[in-house]
């Protein structure tokens, strides 16, 4: 009788410290991962640096602080270096956006982004490549011209003890109150294996021989 009680208190131990382990290893599953860009392409010459605060409103919460920076490479591409740090111990990712349909009549500017990321989290270290579906329309409205996007991230990261792929359902807006500020605001809806937030972030563009200036 002790025996099968002994036996069957080894196995609840078995499998909370399962629960538990499993916990651990997700816990900075991907509530950095961001977009926070819509589907348009910067003017030729142009860059723009940002910052990115984030509040996460799934698995206790929580809050991270991202920094960018945009640079145009070519009529449908850019480049996006970003790097941040908060809830999530550190985090890199290097992107580059393509957009093969601009956003031209009724047609929404249509195209994706691809990243590579780093990510540092306690004792726990991760590597990993993000694909972007990302689709923006503008639009003029009574608050003032604005953009609005949707995304689908899908991750693939690998870490030391895990590897898995996340998917984040992505809806956002970017506001232009004045030309040489832009606002944008964005919501992540965890899919799979990720956490859900809400983020903002503020962008400012600068010419390349100029410097700070509206576009």
């Amino acid at each position: 009788m002790r025996s099968m009680r002994k036996n069957k208190l080894t196995k609840w131990i078995q499998i909370i410290s399962i629960f538990a382990s499993a916990f651990l290893l997700s816990r900075y599953s991907h509530a950095f991962l961001t977009v926070n860009e819509t589907a348009e392409i910067l003017p030729e010459n142009y860059y723009r640096l940002g910052v990115a605060p984030q509040l996460l409103v799934s698995d206790g919460g929580g809050f991270n602080l991202g920094f960018f920076a945009d640079t145009h490479i070519d009529d449908d591409l850019d480049a996006r270096i970003t790097i941040g740090g908060g809830e999530t111990d550190f985090w890199t990712q290097a992107s580059v956006k393509w957009v093969p349909f601009p956003d031209v009549d009724k047609q929404p500017a249509m195209g994706g982004r691809a990243a590579v990321i780093f990510v540092r989290d306690e004792e726990n270290n991760s590597a990993g490549l993000q694909l972007t579906p990302l689709f923006s329309k503008k639009a003029d409205t009574r608050y003032g011209n604005m953009i609005p996007y949707a995304g689908l991230p899908i991750t693939w990261l690998s870490g030391k003890h895990k590897t898995y792929t996340a998917s984040q359902f992505t809806i956002g807006a970017e506001w232009f109150p004045e030309q040489d500020k832009h606002i944008g605001g964005e919501f992540n809806l965890n899919l799979d294996n990720s956490l859900s937030s809400f983020s903002v972030y503020f962008s400012f563009p600068f010419e390349g021989s100029t410097g700070y200036k509206k576009y």
